[in-house]
């Protein structure tokens, strides 16, 4: 029987097997560094598009940013025109009261007394003037207190009017002395006029909260 030497087949089937397994380990590591490249430039596309997003939402912040400090100083000049007015309205409604204080002078201010000198500080006033007697300045200082215009009327000083020679001044056709006093008093206003202003006030804020 004849024998048929086998080793050098198999030892070519080895080799063949092993170059099947490297041609094999070669198409994966091709395929898997293709794979991790796409992967990467996936990747990369992603973050530069994320990137793409965030700078637009930054851009579009600070847009919003500036729109809203736009309205804030919309808001701080409607404010600001809103005191003007309000201002302007107050001024504008004080202007009959003023003529009111000086028809109420006349009222109040006894027959024997008149002004030398009249002051306004606000809703202050000081005045000076002469009275034919004590009695006429106290009259003058009830007349005041009892105003629903005035309030809190302070007398100041009271002193005879020295004439020449050192004598008081008198009127002699009444034997009176004349006496020299100055007063401070405020200014007060009616129920009615508060309630008159208080109204405008209501309204004026109304307009400013319709129109915020």
């Amino acid at each position: 029987m004849a024998k048929i030497n086998l080793l050098p087949h198999r030892e070519e089937r080895r080799r063949e097997q092993r170059s099947a397994f490297i041609l094999v380990c070669v198409i994966v590591a091709g395929v898997s560094l293709l794979l991790v490249m796409a992967w990467s430039r996936q990747i990369t596309a992603h973050v530069a598009l994320q990137n793409q997003r965030n700078e637009l939402i930054d851009a579009e912040s600070a847009k919003l940013d500036e729109d809203i400090k736009t309205i804030d100083d919309l808001q701080k000049k409607k404010k600001d025109l809103l005191k003007r007015m309000q201002v302007i309205e107050e001024l504008q409604g004080r202007r009959p009261i003023i003529v009111r204080v000086f028809d109420e002078m006349v009222r109040v201010m006894p027959n024997g007394v008149y002004l030398t000198d009249f002051e306004r500080h606000g809703d202050a006033f000081h005045i000076n003037g002469i009275a034919d007697t004590n009695g006429d300045v106290s009259a003058l200082m009830r007349n005041i207190q009892s105003s629903p215009w005035f309030k809190n009327a302070t007398l100041n000083n009271v002193q005879a009017i020295q004439g020449p020679g050192g004598q008081s001044a008198r009127d002699d056709s009444q034997n009176l002395r004349k006496n020299a006093f100055s007063m401070d008093f405020a200014l007060h206003l009616p129920d009615s006029v508060n309630n008159a202003g208080a109204g405008k006030a209501q309204a004026g804020a109304k307009k400013g909260g319709s129109g915020a």
